[in-house]
């Protein structure tokens, strides 16, 4: 009988395991209910979204936000040409969503990859660096661009070819020509150092800079990568002593940040004619997708939800959630400046749940 009685305890003790197992808190889901949000966004972005996944998967348990960085060229590639799902792509130029994504069908029809873009924060290009770089007591705002052209300086350029910040910061030494009135600037600071030289062509008002389809450097002290991400770990490491960046990463890492002239730092909109009056072009079509064009513009990000996403529900409410109150609490906090308003170029194509915002 004794024993009979602790074998009925044991399966009641077995049964109320069981039953804990199979439930969860208040509020949530298992995680294999979770729906995996998928959103690739340009790498300049990761510190204010990692803290908007965060809170937002706090408050919606039922959602696991994936994030994956690249540089904002690669990330509508992985999209259009890699054949990645995303929910979500963000990127650092604004313009890359209609160059790349409108006129571009998905496989299975002649519908496009995106038909709108939410324009929804912005930034200003400078030069980081570390107290320790050289010549860092004596660079400037006036004389940065023969500081930077010294021999024994190491200076970081991102691939223009994929990343947003390697074509801008061709677009600021160039424009720098223009306003510190010396047209030796971009061979002096990096045109020297890559092989082959990239072409300088003047049309009318406008400057077109050629990327030839390989970008290689000769000189040590001019260092390429794929992604200005990269050149930052450089920059920290000790590695490298300057880098053209935005604002707001520079901040983020805790390095120091030299600001320049509106003029030359992509930064205001009163300054767009000025802006476009330089261009980068690709001298080839590496990338199907890729239109070898990109207009010199005020530094604006951009974000959409690709018409194969397979959440588009869940992508909305994480949009909503972005340019909300606490949305905008996490990017002040990021030094991540938004647009006073944000901005679209095709609202009534827009999911129901954000057209209220335009």
């Amino acid at each position: 009988m004794q024993k009979m009685h602790k074998h009925l305890c044991l399966l009641l003790i077995m049964a109320i395991m069981a039953g804990t197992a199979g439930c969860s808190r208040p509020g949530q889901q298992p995680p294999d209910d979770q729906v995996k949000l998928k959103v690739i966004i340009a790498g300049s972005l990761l510190v204010p979204f990692q803290s908007l996944e965060k809170e937002f998967e706090r408050q919606n348990p039922g959602i696991d936000v994936q994030l994956e960085g690249h540089g904002s060229v690669q990330v509508i590639r992985a999209v259009t040409e890699l054949g990645d799902i995303a929910d979500i792509t963000a990127v650092a130029d604004a313009q890359l969503i209609p160059l790349m994504m409108y006129s571009n069908a998905m496989p299975d029809g002649d519908q496009a990859y995106a038909d709108w873009t939410i324009r929804f924060s912005t930034n200003r290009l400078g030069i980081a660096y570390k107290d320790e770089s050289a010549y860092a007591a004596e660079i400037n705002a006036d004389n940065w661009h023969e500081i930077m052209s010294r021999p024994d300086v190491t200076i970081g350029l991102a691939d223009p070819r994929i990343d947003a910040m390697g074509y801008r910061t061709l677009m600021a030494i160039q424009l720098a020509e223009d306003y510190y009135q010396d047209d030796t600037i971009f061979e002096r600071t990096i045109g020297s150092a890559l092989d082959p030289t990239m072409k300088i062509s003047t049309e009318g008002d406008v400057d077109t800079i050629n990327v030839p389809e390989v970008v290689k450097t000769t000189q040590p002290r001019v260092k390429l990568r794929s992604y200005s991400i990269q050149l930052m770990a450089l920059l920290e490491s000790g590695d490298l002593d300057y880098s053209f960046e935005y604002e707001s990463v520079a901040k983020q890492r805790g390095l120091k940040f030299l600001a320049l002239p509106v003029g030359i730092d992509l930064s205001s909109p009163d300054f767009e004619p000025q802006y476009q009056q330089v261009e980068v072009n690709l001298d080839f079509r590496r990338f199907a997708s890729v239109v070898p064009n990109f207009q010199g513009t005020r530094i604006v990000y951009g974000l959409t939800i690709p018409n194969n996403a397979l959440h588009p529900q869940e992508s909305a409410r994480f949009i909503e959630f972005i340019l909300s109150t606490d949305g905008q609490g996490i990017f002040d906090q990021s030094y991540q400046p938004l647009l006073s308003s944000p901005l679209c170029d095709n609202p009534q194509a827009l999911p129901e749940t954000l057209q209220t915002w335009f």
